[in-house]
């Protein structure tokens, strides 16, 4: 007799499960989308301990026939696909067919659906049908399930925490209801709603109702496309970052996806102006005919395949970096509020709040655009300051001093700003090396008394073998001995008295290239790192003429919010947020206090 036998269907969905049923988020995941593809408007998702005890799903969908409540815990058993052709073609969040019959081998479930003419209640344990009625005649369909993994105590015994599991679950509600804007979700443990969403059809409003009024503020709004996408959604600017990448929602057609593509092109779009170390909160659906993405790749249909990705890359990256360009990104340090003509109290040392005060309207802004020009010019370049030079150069922002001797304290007619003195100068430089850097033409310096630097062999070979991007950056060197090189000339927008300590970094970056040269992310290295170094130092006082010039060249750069690293170069405070922090307006309901 063989040793290979047919598994029983028991075996088989449990295996299944294993693999569509981690953890209790999971079962909520397949629940709930089969409630969206049911074209449900309302959808209830009720927790008992964190879905431990029970899971319930309630919706208004279009219900089943009974011949179909009984069918839907089959397995492979859908109504979403019909032929091999439909693959192609996925527009629901659900097709294999697999989840109902998963959820059903490991729990003991019920289901109570009626579609307008049919009432049918179905109870299923282990995979078994217990008992088949009359339903309740409620328009929609309820799912619950109980005792999840009951017969599977190993994977009972590896979900986490009751706070944990609600938090995956959670996650997973925040996104599916930004996903689905015009559709109410309400998630509910132990009786205490969590969150809930109108089903407005209005995205910001949905982000509004999940995120809170403080992230709303801060999100811009994207929309662009291309022959083979649409993009349309939300950014954050940079007052609002994560120390995490779970805020970084994608939707695909409708559906919550994870790409490691996708993520690291909306990342590399806040490169230079967010740390590293930080992540953006966005929102960001992305229309596409069906036929170019494949969601059949992984059991829980999260992870995506893009026939065309650079297409879709590149889409993204530029319209997040303009959105980002085209945006005050000044960071506050204080809650906004609307604004009106303050009224001042009268300076007799009684700071209470009068009661009886203000409809608020917007608050008083910069006008950006009115100082920045083009980045055109050298900061080795001497300027000759005088009043009128002065007047022409900057009509806002004046320098007032220093503070502690890191910080310049500057004021306009209605805002004060304070300014990291190496920040701002560390943006400014860094402009204008990577524009030199791009520059088709380059200038260079012949030196007097060539430089000498000496590497292992190893270091030596790797130079030896990017000997071409060496030349290219107008470095011009001859070996020297014993993996020794001689630099007989450099780019002359090197800074004076640096041009050995840039010129070791410059060959660190060449030693450390690993596959294809990327022209474009060598020169932001380069430049980001010669920035820091040929920048001024905290506790350096500067000059009051060196304090205009600061303010100057750092609001004529590209993005002069932060610096490459993504600290904030500038913040600011309106007359009327300093007002109020000093109890001089007189407020009585103030938005967001």
């Amino acid at each position: 007799m063989g040793k290979i036998e047919v598994m029983n269907d028991s075996l088989i969905n449990k295996i299944a499960a294993g693999e569509v049923v981690e953890r209790i988020c999971n079962v909520v995941k397949e629940l709930v989308e089969n409630s969206i593809d049911a074209s449900s408007k309302n959808i209830k998702v009720e927790l008992i301990d964190s879905g431990v005890k029970s899971i319930k799903v309630i919706d208004d969908g279009v219900g089943m026939s009974r011949d179909d409540a009984t069918l839907c815990f089959s397995r492979h058993a859908t109504s979403k696909l019909k032929s091999e052709n439909d693959l192609y073609f996925i527009n629901t969040l659900g097709f294999r067919g697999e989840a109902l019959a998963a959820i059903s081998a490991v729990s003991n479930t019920t289901l109570d659906t009626y579609n307008g003419e049919e009432s049918t209640f179905v109870n299923i344990k282990a995979g078994k049908i217990i008992e088949t009625k009359e339903g309740s005649k409620r328009k929609g369909t309820i799912v619950e399930v109980k005792e999840l993994f009951y017969n599977t105590p190993a994977r009972l015994k590896f979900l986490k925490s009751l706070q944990t599991e609600l938090a995956w679950s959670t996650g997973f509600m925040e996104k599916i209801a930004l996903s689905h804007p015009n559709i109410s979700f309400e998630l509910i443990n132990n009786e205490t709603t969590i969150f809930r969403t109108s089903g407005s059809k209005d995205l910001y409003k949905t982000i509004h109702e999940i995120f809170g009024i403080n992230t709303t503020k801060n999100m811009i709004h994207i929309n662009a496309e291309n022959y083979d996408y649409v993009i349309d959604g939300y950014i954050s600017n940079l007052n609002i970052s994560k120390s995490n990448k779970n805020n970084m929602i994608t939707l695909v057609n409708g559906r919550v996806v994870s790409n490691q593509n996708v993520n690291r092109a909306i990342k590399d779009a806040y490169h230079t102006v967010l740390a590293d170390n930080k992540y953006p909160i966005v929102v960001i659906n992305i229309e596409t005919d069906p036929t170019l993405v494949d969601v059949n790749i992984h059991p829980t249909k999260q992870d995506i395949k893009f026939s065309k990705l650079e297409s879709l890359t590149d889409l993204l990256f530029t319209t997040i970096k303009d959105a980002l360009l085209q945006t005050d990104n000044t960071y506050k340090l204080y809650k906004e509020t609307t604004y009106t003509e303050p009224k001042y109290v009268e300076d007799n040392n009684d700071y209470s709040i009068n009661e009886n005060i203000i409809t608020i309207g917007p608050e008083p802004k910069i006008n950006i655009e009115q100082i920045r020009l083009d980045f055109d010019s050298d900061p080795k370049e001497e300027v000759v300051y005088n009043e009128e030079t002065i007047k022409k150069e900057n009509t806002l922002i004046k320098p007032v001093g220093l503070a502690l001797g890191t910080y310049l304290i500057a004021e306009d007619e209605d805002t004060m700003y304070m300014m990291d003195i190496h920040a701002a100068n560390e943006r400014i430089n860094y402009e204008y090396f990577l524009q030199k850097m791009a520059d088709q033409k380059i200038y260079t310096t012949n030196m007097l008394f060539p430089i000498t630097l000496e590497f292992t062999p190893n270091e030596f070979m790797r130079l030896k073998d990017n000997i071409e991007v060496i030349k290219s950056l107008g470095i011009e060197v001859e070996e020297f001995g014993s993996n020794t090189y001689r630099v007989l000339s450099h780019p002359s927008w090197l800074k004076e008295g640096f041009e050995e300590v840039s010129l070791k970094y410059i060959f660190d970056l060449i030693i450390e290239l690993k596959g294809e040269f990327d022209r474009v992310k060598f020169n932001d290295s380069v430049a980001a790192t010669l920035a820091c170094k040929a920048s001024v130092k905290g506790n350096t006082r500067i000059t009051y003429e060196e304090q205009e010039e600061l303010i100057n060249r750092l609001f004529k750069c590209k993005f002069p919010y932060t610096c490459p690293h993504g600290r904030p170069t500038c913040i600011k405070y309106p007359i009327y947020e300093l007002e109020k922090m000093f109890k001089r307006v007189n407020f009585s309901k103030v938005n967001n206090e």
